[in-house]
């Protein structure tokens, strides 16, 4: 009688503000920087990638017999430290990870709780959805790996973090809690400062608010600082007037002059932005 078959360990990727590999909850200990390598890559790449492309890309190589069989020792390597020998499969000759490891990447959590905030039947359970999209979100993807091949994933996570931060503060200020919705845009704004002028605009209305008109004006400061020396430009006219006002004194909210409909344009925006990949 043969014995049943062990069920494969219970793997988890974190990606967003470190990238560490936890086999049954213990950090995984790599036999070699390649098979880490490899794994980093392929979840890059959800849709797979060619082992010609993989090869240039992680290591600078040609697709000829020495760079094949690096390719197959490192592949052996992530099977083995990851317990699974179906971790990696080929599909028409490009290679990926198992659909059970992505799924059990932080990357999916984020994916899902906005998924399901998109479909939420009302805004407690939005605001539920979001926050447990936000729950596995503590920095960039991939923070340390430097190369061309992770700059196309880590936009586009940045920029669902960024969606799930400005949608969970239009639901705060839709609700007039003002230090919550602060915070929120302040963290989108933290997370991608390239972020459109207006939101500047809100999170500098929303200061002036909660925590007075000079931490306002310390923002504007900061931005247009940061427009000098990052983009070689100076902030939008109305931008400057906002600023102008707000150091003398005046306490403006952009969010309470709306209609209701204008006021959820931010959310609805945010929760549908681009197609997920």
């Amino acid at each position: 009688m043969t014995s049943p078959r062990s069920a494969p360990p219970a793997l988890h990727l974190r990606t967003l503000g470190d990238a560490l590999v936890t086999v049954n909850g213990q950090p995984l200990s790599w036999p070699a920087r390649s098979a880490e390598e490899l794994l980093w890559y392929l979840h890059a790449h959800p849709d797979g990638a060619y082992r010609a492309d993989l090869l240039a890309d992680l290591w600078g190589l040609d697709d000829g017999p020495a760079a094949a069989n690096r390719f197959r020792v490192a592949l052996h390597r992530l099977r083995t430290a990851l317990g699974r020998p179906d971790a990696v499969a080929e599909v028409r000759g490009r290679y990926l990870l198992h659909p059970e490891l992505l799924a059990a990447s932080d990357t999916a959590i984020l994916q899902s709780g906005m998924e399901a905030a998109v479909h939420a039947k009302d805004d407690a359970e939005r605001e539920e959805a979001l926050r447990r999209a936000l729950s596995c979100v503590d920095g960039e993807y991939l923070p340390q790996i430097r190369a061309d091949w992770v700059e196309e994933a880590r936009l586009y996570w940045r920029s669902l973090r960024v969606r799930a931060y400005v949608a969970l503060s239009t639901l705060h200020c839709l609700r007039r809690e003002c230090p919550l919705a602060v915070q929120a845009l302040g963290q989108a704004v933290g997370s991608d400062p390239y972020i459109g002028e207006d939101h500047h605009q809100r999170l500098m209305t929303c200061l002036a608010q909660t925590r007075g008109r000079f931490e306002a004006v310390e923002h504007y400061r900061r931005y247009r600082r940061f427009l000098r020396d990052e983009v070689g430009d100076t902030p939008m006219p109305d931008t400057v007037l906002l600023a102008e006002r707000l150091k003398a004194g005046e306490l403006l909210c952009r969010e309470a002059e709306e209609a209701e409909q204008q006021r959820r344009a931010p959310l609805l925006s945010a929760l549908r932005g681009p197609e997920v990949h």
